[in-house]
């Protein structure tokens, strides 16, 4: 099964750890554990997450992914996250390409979407959509 996974870059050299804020995203494309694509999304000031959250009337490029990865998120854009279907994980991880390949091992380490509990991630994502 295909998983459309996004990670937070905004220096363009490590994971960022302020979701709302970032306007530069890796998109990896996994089939199975195979990495299909990978590809840079930049976006405006006015295309941030936190920005979209605040009028939430036109939908986002990030709502297409299954899985966002990052090392800083609030509850709240969890939660707003989850409601269309995006499973995101706080993680320590700051290497995007080392990040993903622990997620298709099934060994990255996470905070589990909503709860912010230390999940193990475990979460076989070549197997099923989150």
């Amino acid at each position: 099964m295909k998983n459309i996974v996004a990670v937070t870059f905004q220096n363009k050299k490590s994971i960022f750890n302020h979701t709302g804020k970032c306007r530069n995203y890796l998109i990896y494309t996994i089939n199975g554990a195979v990495i299909e694509h990978k590809r840079l999304l930049e976006l405006s000031r006015d295309e941030t997450l936190r920005n979209f959250f605040q009028n939430e009337s036109n939908k986002h490029v990030l709502l297409e992914c299954d899985i966002l990865l990052t090392r800083g998120i609030g509850s709240g854009a969890t939660e707003k996250l989850a409601k269309y279907g995006v499973a995101c994980y706080k993680i320590d991880e700051t290497d995007p390409d080392i990040a993903i390949q622990k997620l298709i091992n099934g060994t990255l380490e996470a905070m589990a979407p909503i709860s912010n509990e230390l999940s193990g991630c475990n979460c076989n994502c070549n197997t099923k959509k989150h």
